[in-house]
């Protein structure tokens, strides 16, 4: 669908960017990074391979991007960030899952905010990635003039149906 006539190139080349897009590390040094993408394959299941959510996060924070809004306590995102990786325990990158999930709700609980922050970026930044979408099937980029109308429980004839019919 993505180089089909259905999406238009300005669309195009935005996908492709999120498709493509390695940051690296730039904003939190190598600790913190490690720290971050553990925390985020635990808040967000991916393959770090696949989806760089970590190096998203980090170069929205290195270009100074936001949405706009946060708490009128909140210290900014990265000074916010930096706190919430620092209670985490040393090592935290090096545990099992298990041991992960067992220390999150604790983090959770003390940084509310930048924890929702967080994790709202994370989930923002997978669910626009063109792997997830083409995982859920979801087509609602192509935004082509002339692309057709889909109604409630209608399939286009490339579609296929899951579930019962």
């Amino acid at each position: 669908m993505l180089n089909s006539a259905h999406v238009t190139e300005p669309t195009r080349r935005a996908l492709l960017e999120r498709l493509d897009a390695r940051h690296g590390r730039e904003f939190f040094d190598e600790a913190e990074f490690g720290r971050l993408r553990a925390l985020a394959v635990r808040l967000v299941p991916h393959d770090p391979a696949e989806m760089d959510l970590t190096g998203t996060v980090d170069h929205r924070l290195i270009v100074g991007i936001g949405d706009g809004w946060r708490y009128a306590d909140a210290l900014p995102d990265g000074e916010a960030y930096r706190e919430l990786l620092a209670s985490l325990p040393e090592g935290f990158e090096t545990l099992d899952g298990d041991a992960q999930d067992a220390v999150i709700p604790a983090v959770q609980s003390s940084h509310s905010h930048t924890f929702e922050d967080l994790l709202a970026e994370l989930t923002e930044a997978f669910m626009a990635h063109p792997l997830t979408q083409y995982r859920f099937g979801y087509a609602g980029f192509a935004d082509a003039p002339e692309w057709p109308h889909v109604g409630p429980n209608e399939l286009e004839p490339r579609e296929v149906a899951y579930g019962p019919q």
